[in-house]
């Protein structure tokens, strides 16, 4: 046992180092994101608690199960690296193209009023996401309708794209698009919004990105990260305030943010895939994919299946407190994989994600310079809720309510994309020569 944490830190150390000369080969950060994000909450934050620096979450979170000991964060580090191994593998193996560098060029072309119609669409979804955040909740009791203000990352990531392939050229218009990105991070800033905020910054920054040649891109991911991470570790650190909803204050907890950053304290994961292991199978069936299979009757009303099974074995155990809150620990996407069937839920899953990542990759880069530009964003920042896990469906819906405004703009404007596009411009990647 005294070796096996070196062994999971030199192996997760050669896949972060594979996957910055992968990066900058193939102009592709996925693997340098599932690399990074994975050490972080799991070797890491097993050194940060063991070093003193940080907890295990507190026995008063889980409710009954077992305390978390270091023996347990260590049983269930092999798993995560055996996970992330075969999902780089998979991905790396499939995807056979070096992503092209995009030339800003394209979109000048434009009719007036399909550019009016983009921030007109824009403003649509600002003053919709404002009021499915207050009343529409309420009303409906609905959790998608909850998650509808994510639309705001897709709005914010299009209009700054279009903003850099010329689209927006009068200064009102470039005045609008200022508004709305800046409306969008305020209210996304919080104690409980922190994964729409930092999917804020990740799609800006990476659809920024594209235009620049890796050496160039490195340094503006670089930055969009280290903002991503410190506003995450700041609005963390005003979930412990007295008034979470003083955004004003927030920024005068800086001190704990950094500790907490330290620490790891919002890198649990580690910890949530302890919890896990904790119910199954001791206290419930692995799930088979019936945790992915709820992607799909998520959105089913209750008003229409009113014995709709619950989701989460947090519900299904009935693991909720209403005077101590309730377990809210993500188990990181490996975690998620465990539940489905164990090492074997594991593997299988993380070579069909593998996969469909590659595919997904690929299909993008196909598509129109600016349409790849903003999706490409959208999905990279997408991958960090995803790699924390937990709510499978939750986080689909992520997804989904982020790329919807891209969409409707793509399709409904599909026939001027296609004229506007310039040979000059684009093309798509090739795939790489097959080694002898």
């Amino acid at each position: 046992m005294d070796t096996l944490f070196p062994l999971i830190v030199l192996i997760q150390s050669s896949l972060l180092i594979f996957a910055i000369v992968w990066f900058f080969r193939r102009n592709d950060e996925l693997p340098l994101m599932m690399a990074g994000l994975t050490m972080f909450f799991s070797s890491y934050r097993y050194f940060a608690v063991t070093n003193g620096w940080g907890e295990w979450v507190e026995t008063v979170y889980t409710f009954g199960l077992p305390p978390i000991t270091d023996e347990d964060a260590l049983e269930v580090l092999p798993l995560i690296a055996f996970g992330e191994f075969v999902l780089m593998a998979t991905y790396c193996a499939r995807m056979r193209q070096r992503l092209p560098v995009i030339r800003a060029e394209g979109l000048r072309r434009l009719p007036a009023r399909t550019v009016s119609s983009l921030l007109g669409l824009g403003i649509l979804f600002f003053f919709l996401s404002e009021y499915a955040r207050s009343a529409a909740f309420v009303l409906t009791n609905s959790s998608y309708v909850y998650l509808f203000p994510l639309t705001l990352v897709g709005v914010a990531t299009l209009l700054v794209a279009a903003w850099r392939f010329g689209a927006l050229e009068t200064p009102f218009q470039k005045a609008v698009c200022v508004v709305i990105v800046a409306a969008a991070a305020y209210n996304n800033f919080g104690a409980f919004l922190r994964f729409q905020f930092v999917g804020l910054v990740v799609g800006i920054a990476v659809a920024l990105s594209v235009f620049y040649a890796p050496r160039r891109r490195a340094v503006a991911l670089l930055l969009g990260a280290v903002v991503a991470v410190f506003a995450f570790s700041l609005g963390g650190a005003v979930r412990q305030a007295d008034d979470v909803n003083n955004k004003a204050a927030a920024f005068q907890r800086t001190d704990t943010s950094w500790e907490r950053l330290i620490a790891g304290e919002d890198a649990n994961m580690l910890d949530g895939f302890v919890i896990v292991r904790f119910v199954y199978p001791e206290l419930m069936d692995f799930t088979l994919g019936v945790e992915h299979f709820e992607i799909l009757t998520r959105p089913i009303p209750r008003a229409l299946w009113p014995d709709k099974p619950v989701g989460g074995y947090v519900n299904k155990l009935g693991l909720r407190d209403e005077s101590q809150g309730m377990l809210g620990i993500s188990q990181s996407i490996y975690g998620s994989f465990y539940g489905e069937g164990g090492v074997v839920g594991i593997a299988v899953l993380a070579v069909i994600y593998g996969m469909a990542f590659a595919a997904i990759t690929e299909w993008m880069a196909r598509l129109h310079p600016f349409v790849y530009t903003v999706l490409r964003g959208l999905f990279v920042a997408w991958m960090i809720p995803l790699l924390r896990g937990g709510d499978l469906p939750g986080i689909y819906a992520w997804l989904g309510m982020s790329s919807l405004t891209v969409l409707v703009f793509a399709w409904s404007n599909r026939r001027l994309l296609k004229q506007s596009g310039q040979p000059s411009s684009w093309s798509p990647p090739k795939p790489l020569p097959a080694r002898a």
